[in-house]
């Protein structure tokens, strides 16, 4: 059920809070207007020294890339909710889109954070080999054998299979190889998962571990189909009894739930702005929000940013 959030009524507080945070959606998306470029390490910065050590692995084609992510999925969040003067919020639509803003600012964030640059090296490496992993994976799932398959099909996939196999690996000794001449050891599995990750970045987002892996987590949990999730993390209108003992209720977005999810992605993509524009000698590329006012009546993540 689509939740219409208006100016007034019952709902006037967390309208004013959505509102403000739509304040900083929209500031936000046309600062990203005006500053994306497509180089972002410049003359003289440590991301530029970076991709001179990790060349042609260069950390600055993979952290544009999860920016640029997170900035699409920022961008459709507000096509989303924008509704006039009201704010529309679906029971469920907006939590994939603040996944992809948390999930590609934290990798942003991850990857350059570090101010050891062997450190940064060795994440570049890692996020290289977990993207080849994956892509291996793929192919291997879309090769699988199937009982109707007839002798051209069953060597097309066998063909597929090999080419594969023989591309991944002498991708994977040469980012190895690439690795061993600097110096740097690396986990073969690839990078961590996105929990640990999150844990990685909380020092950098200026707040407690349980405060960031914990709201990436209930908000990747709203992604799936959990019935559990769903009712703990939504508003539940209980309707009369059917007659046969069954209690039927309607669902909608919780206002609260929505709003701590807004600040996570906002302030994960902030972050990202932040570290990707000190590595990159970018002092434009930061977001501020200096014009904004203070955030109404829940001090505790804005005020201080």
């Amino acid at each position: 059920m689509v939740r219409i959030v208006g100016p007034s009524g019952d709902e006037a507080e967390a309208n004013e809070r959505l509102n403000w945070q739509m304040l900083i959606l929209r500031s936000v998306v046309a600062h990203d207007d005006r500053v994306s470029v497509p180089e972002i390490a410049r003359p003289g910065s440590e991301l530029l020294a970076d991709d001179e050590a990790t060349a042609p692995f260069h950390t600055s084609h993979l952290v544009p890339y999860a920016l640029n992510v997170s900035s699409d999925a920022l961008r459709t969040a507000l096509v989303v909710l924008a509704d006039g003067e009201d704010i529309r919020v679906p029971i469920i639509g907006l939590y994939p889109l603040l996944r992809t803003v948390i999930e590609g600012s934290g990798l942003a964030t991850w990857l350059v954070a570090p101010d050891e640059r062997l450190v940064r090296v060795k994440r570049t490496r890692e996020a290289r080999l977990s993207d080849l992993s994956h892509d291996d994976r793929a192919v291997v799932v879309a090769s699988t054998p199937e009982l109707t398959d007839d002798a051209a099909e069953r060597s097309a996939k066998q063909k597929m299979r090999r080419e594969n196999s023989r591309q991944v690996r002498s991708e994977k000794r040469r980012l190895l190889d690439h690795a061993a001449r600097l110096g740097v050891e690396i986990d073969e599995r690839g990078m961590p998962g996105f929990g640990p990750i999150m844990e990685a970045i909380a020092p950098v987002i200026g707040m407690s571990v349980g405060e960031v892996r914990g709201a990436w987590h209930f908000v990747s949990g709203l992604t799936h189909p959990s019935l559990s999730r769903a009712i703990s993390m939504a508003s539940l209108e209980v309707k009369d009894n059917n007659g046969g003992g069954i209690l039927t209720a309607t669902m909608s977005a919780d206002l609260a739930t929505v709003s701590l999810a807004l600040d996570a992605a906002l302030l994960g993509f902030k972050t990202a702005l932040d570290v990707v524009a000190a590595r990159g000698g970018l002092a434009d590329l930061a977001w501020t929000g200096s014009d904004l006012p203070p955030a109404p009546r829940f001090q505790r993540v804005w005020n201080d940013r």
